[in-house]
Parts: C-alpha cells; structure tokens; sequence
C-alpha cells in the first residue's frame, strides 16, 4: 500500500458515528481520489485485510469492543459540480451540502435531502428520502468501483435496482459508490430555500435533534408506522443504560448520555420484540452494528 495514503490508528468510535459510541477502530483510512481507491482494496484483497466502509456514520454502531480491521472513510470524495440541470458529487459530500449546493445554483428537486445527516454514497446505497421525496426520483447515475474485478464503471440509476430504502448496492457489498449524478430541473433559490427552511422546521419540531442518534431506527413495515407501533406498545421513554426511545418521536433510539453500543441494541431488540408480541409485526432494523 502506497505511503501516501492518508490514515489514523486507534481512532475512538465515538468520532466515526451519530449515535457517538463506541471502542476503538484499528484503521481509519482517507483515500483522496480513485487511484488511492484502487490501491487500497486491492491491498486489502491480497493481503485479505478485514475492512468496511464508512460514509458519515449516521446509520452504524460501532461495537464496543472496536472494530479490528480498516474502516474506509471516503469524506475527501466530495467534489460537487454544477453543469446546467445536473449536479455531479462525490460519494464523500454531505447530502446536506448537495441540497445547498443545488439550492444555491437554482436547481429545485433535492430539497428533502437538506436533513438526511448521512452521505451522498450512502444515500444512494439506501435509496435515502423524506417528506416525500427519494434518491430515486432524481438520481441519473453513479460511478462505482468493482472490488471483485478492480473496475470502475458508471450504472445508470434505472440500474440500480432500487425500492424503499434499498438498491443493488445493498445486494452486492462487492460495489463501492464513488459519485453521483442527480437531474434536476429549473427553480427559484429563494423559493427553493423557503422549502428548504420549511421542512428543517418540520424535523426541529418532531424529531429528537438535540440527542445523538441515528435518525430513523426502523425501516417502514407495510401499512403500519414504526414509530406509532412503537409508541402505541407503550415504549416510548424506555430506556437501557444510556439508550432511550425518544420522548419526542418513538422512531428514534437516542443517545441521552453515556450509552454503548450494547445498550442501543439491547433497546433495538425489546422494541422488536414487544411490537411483534403486541401487533405481530416484524420490524427491520435500519441500523447496522458494527463489530
């Protein structure tokens, strides 16, 4: 592996995720661009180095007791350029800076992400959405890297097989997201920011923004609301350790201080199972617990 390749050793978990816990990760590693990429998994594949991604850390635990392995940060892939009505990005951007960066150059359509706290590559690889809007709907295409192969390819977003937060990328662990491209179409700036500022109203009076958490702890099941489920089980403020059901919307687990890992998924599964007791229904865990 190349020297250059920008990297920490023993990085606190709590710095990588929202939920702000966490042991200690062996290898946090900031390729720069797609050469570095290269490099690094094809380093990590001869040499059969344990290794994961890591985009803004807005749906993943890290484990107590660390992760041993490399985690690949791709926060310096964030490159946004406008050309009429597309936006190309790096995986690495934040999608609130995507929906800035289209607000700012009058392209309306991307309005809903300006709250998503994670990455534009993991807004892809879970088709992400929001008050009514989806990745989906706006995506054109993404560049991929092949790590089975060592290719970079583009798929275009009818490829890309997606539903409700899923897409082939969620199949195919194989594929890492490098950037995307979004169509969008003509607007007013101020009448897109107006939106904007509505919608962030919104969340500041129905979500626990004040906690770390990680957003949206269940995906939604069919005909049902998680956090209605949630809250009619009576499970609203319950609590383990430093993990609660929020007070304020029982769709989120957050972090009321001093939780772990195993707190949260310890919350996670008595909320499965007294919903499943309660209504017979299975609720899917958006969250992934990293170890």
């Amino acid at each position: 592996m190349k020297k250059g390749i920008s990297f920490e050793e023993n990085v606190s978990g709590k710095r990588l995720c929202s939920f702000r816990v966490g042991g200690s990760v062996a290898l946090a590693v900031k390729p720069r661009g797609y050469d570095e990429i290269k490099e690094l998994f094809g380093y990590f594949k001869e040499n059969n180095v344990k290794h994961a991604l890591l985009g803004r850390g807005s749906d993943v635990v890290i484990g107590d007791c660390g992760f041993d392995g490399a985690l690949v940060l791709l926060s310096k892939l964030n490159k946004i350029e406008v050309d009429g009505t597309e936006i190309a990005v790096g995986a690495g951007a934040s999608m609130r800076s995507l929906a800035v960066a289209a607000q700012t150059a009058g392209l309306t359509g991307l309005e809903f992400a300006h709250g998503i706290p994670g990455s534009v590559g993991g807004g892809v690889y879970m088709n992400a959405g929001a008050y009514g809007g989806e990745i989906s709907g706006v995506l054109k295409e993404c560049e991929c890297y092949d790590k089975s192969n060592g290719k970079i390819f583009r798929l275009k977003a009818t490829e890309c097989d997606f539903s409700y937060r899923h897409s082939v990328f969620c199949d195919n662990k194989e594929l890492v997201i490098l950037s995307a491209s979004f169509e969008l179409e003509k607007g007013d700036p101020e009448t897109i920011k107006a939106r904007m500022e509505e919608l962030h109203s919104k969340r500041i009076a129905s979500q626990p923004l004040e906690y770390p958490s990680a957003g949206s702890v269940f995906r939604r099941p069919e005909g049902h609301f998680a956090g209605k489920l949630i809250e009619d089980a009576g499970l609203k403020g319950f609590s383990v350790g430093g993990a609660q059901v929020s007070e304020k919307h029982a769709g989120f687990i957050v972090n009321r201080g001093g939780a772990t890992a195993d707190d949260i998924k310890k919350t996670v599964e008595h909320i499965q199972k007294n919903v499943k007791e309660e209504f017979g229904v299975s609720l899917e865990c958006e969250i992934e617990f990293m170890e």
